[in-house]
């Protein structure tokens, strides 16, 4: 998990160091009301991978109990150490399991620099299962693994690699992390900022993490950077694991703007194995931090069974569950599947119409009738993702959404679309897709789509948004596909469907050098500018 500012204050040192201590405090205290005898608990573990780099990590085992017992591996988070999962280790402990929690290298008190997920973490992760096979009252046969954020993408990496491994929970992890980090080709620029901010404070980095970065907000050998970042993206890995059969249980949140939930829905779409999926609200792992202190909450709860399940084969009802469940925006209803894709599902498209002389253009349900061409000159609007981190937490914590009037926004920068009131609710289940035809004056014009659910005076609230950037496009008439993030949402009837189109977000970054540019949207009988929903 990471802990920061905004892209105009930057975090610093000092922020950090006191988020991280003030969050160890508190798991602290929540693990003294856990520790009630029934387990042994040795914080002094410690073995060697295979280039010599010592890797440490704390190691619970029940004291009741005749064993072999199942075990779980936690693996630490970006930015955190091997006591983050104190709390969920002692209570599988009094459930009967050997708990395992690690500091991936470059962490804690392990020693090397950090490898984000590759293949020395790989090793490590190998020598761990010896250490612990070797050293604890193991059953061989049931070993599962979990993670938050950098753990979690470790774990599914880890299920895939290590045959000894049988199950994982994945919490706020990536399928692909090129996607996270470079999805549409537009750098994810305050989230890469505080990843690699936060690993130079709380652990020692490879000074690769940092130049990569640096070269895809600098668009500079971008394929190399890729290709780095797909050795470590379990969706890389999809046939190994089909292969195997291992069951996995991956828990994801809707604006969550480092791991989008667009990067991890085509991952578990391929997945053959037995698997369950819950989308939540809530920015990156808020929806599994109550875990960690020890509030029972609904990702733990499924977690928990879903361990009692495929490591000791306790019959709580956890494969009866919906296969797959996605939270309702600024609600706690759920929408449950059997499947992923939805088997019933529905694709709803309305066509978009240019704007007049002192109008938004329409959203209609039927097919656009005439030719027009707008143009927008680039830069910022009030169409926005919002404040970076304060906006995305007011939202997915506290249903408290991001709003702009939608009829105020500068169409002078921004293609703005207004539809009429909705005769009828319309449930949005899952992705958004835009598609449009542009000829821009840039070479690397950079888009970013909003969609709002507006209300009677105008005002829209933020459902969701996608960004793309073109390149060598300069001059020439070109498609623009933007797929927004997938969410659950029912705009209610007499409401109205929003979208704009601008330049310029805070969350992402644009290609250097920036310039003014100009970007024609041309509307036509033959070329069609759509928006489709993935309905029901």
């Amino acid at each position: 998990m990471l802990n920061g500012g905004s892209q105009n204050t930057s975090a610093t040192p000092e922020m950090l160091q006191q988020s991280n201590a003030a969050y160890t405090r508190d798991i602290q205290t929540a693990f003294q009301n856990e520790n009630d005898g029934s387990f042994s608990f040795n914080d002094n573990i410690s073995f060697l991978s295979n280039d010599g780099v010592k890797i440490t990590g704390n190691l619970f085992i029940p004291k009741s109990g005749t064993g072999p017992f199942p075990a779980i591996i936690f693996v630490n988070s970006w930015a955190l150490n091997e006591y983050e999962y104190i709390v969920p280790a002692a209570k599988l402990a009094k459930k009967g399991y050997v708990v395992f929690s690690y500091n991936t290298r470059g962490f804690g008190t392990s020693g090397g620099l950090i490898n984000v997920a590759g293949p020395k973490d790989m090793e490590d992760l190998s020598k761990g299962i010896d250490f612990l096979l070797a050293n604890a009252p193991v059953n061989a046969s049931n070993i599962g693994i979990a993670g938050i954020s950098y753990g979690a993408g470790i774990s599914l990496l880890g299920l895939s690699k290590e045959p000894r491994i049988k199950t994982a929970v994945a919490m706020s992890g990536w399928g692909s992390l090129p996607d996270s980090l470079y999805g549409n080709q537009s750098p994810r620029l305050v989230w890469g900022l505080l990843l690699v901010t936060a690993g130079y404070i709380t652990g020692r980095m490879d000074p690769i993490i940092a130049e990569n970065f640096q070269k895809l907000l600098d668009t500079r050998d971008v394929a190399t950077v890729l290709s780095w970042a797909r050795e470590r993206s379990p969706n890389n890995f999809v046939a190994e694991l089909n292969a195997s059969g291992k069951p996995v249980y991956i828990s994801n949140n809707s604006q969550d703007n480092l791991f989008q939930p667009n990067q991890i829905l085509p991952y578990f779409e391929q997945l053959t194995v037995p698997k369950k999926l819950d989308l939540n609200n809530g920015i990156h792992a808020t929806a599994e931090i109550g875990g960690i202190l020890g509030i029972n909450n609904y990702v733990w709860t499924n977690a928990y069974d879903w361990f009692d399940y495929w490591l000791k084969g306790i019959q709580n009802g956890i494969m009866t569950k919906p296969k797959v469940t996605i939270q309702k925006r600024f609600s706690s209803d759920r929408v449950s599947y059997s499947s992923w894709p939805n088997p019933s599902k529905v694709e709803k498209t309305y066509h978009l119409r240019p704007m007049g002389l002192f109008s938004p253009g329409k959203i209609t349900t039927t097919a656009n009738t005439s030719n027009g061409n707008d143009t927008i000159l680039s830069g910022g609007t009030s169409a926005t993702t919002g404040v970076p981190l304060l906006s995305e937490i007011l939202d997915g914590a506290v249903s408290v959404p991001v709003k702009t009037n939608v009829n105020l926004i500068d169409r002078t920068n921004a293609m703005v679309y207004l539809s009429d009131s909705l005769s009828s609710p319309l449930k949005l289940r899952g992705r958004t897709f835009y598609k449009g035809r542009i000829n821009s004056s840039d070479y690397a014009p950079h888009v970013v789509v909003y969609l709002y659910e507006v209300d009677f005076w105008g005002t829209g609230k933020l459902i969701s948004h996608g960004t793309a950037t073109l390149f060598n496009v300069k001059g020439k008439d070109v498609d623009l596909n933007v797929d927004l993030q997938a969410v659950a949402h029912d705009f209610p009837a007499g409401s109205r469907i929003g979208l704009a189109i601008d330049n310029i977000d805070p969350m992402y970054a644009v290609p250097k050098p920036i310039s003014l540019y100009t970007t024609t949207f041309k509307h036509s009988t033959s070329t069609a500018s759509t928006l489709k929903f993935e309905s029901e």
